[in-house]
């Protein structure tokens, strides 16, 4: 005799396939593809190519909405957050803390 499997239990299966499957892809809990950490090869990229414009105090480096999100002190003495190309590290936004 041949066992027979509810649309139910196989629907079940899919999901959970699903579900689980796309939860053992992510970065980590809590984080997207746009939100990750800095590698330290961008970090002394973004410290270089910042520095050489002027900046001081180049820190909290991070990844975030596709974007390096940077917090530093201008040339003139004011703090920062900076928001940076992931590839040509050119700076999109500026914001006086």
């Amino acid at each position: 005799m041949e066992r027979q499997t509810s649309p139910y239990t196989r629907l079940l299966a899919v999901g959970l396939l699903f579900a689980f499957g796309g939860f053992a892809a992510s970065p980590a809990m809590g984080q997207t593809v746009d939100e990750r950490p800095v590698t330290p090869e961008e970090s002394r990229r973004i410290t270089e190519t910042l520095a050489a414009k002027g900046y001081t105090e180049i820190h909290d480096i991070e990844v975030d909405d596709g974007r390096f999100e940077v917090d530093a002190r201008h040339p003139d003495g004011h703090e920062v957050d900076l928001e940076l190309d992931l590839e040509t590290l050119e700076i999109l936004f500026e914001d006086r803390d």
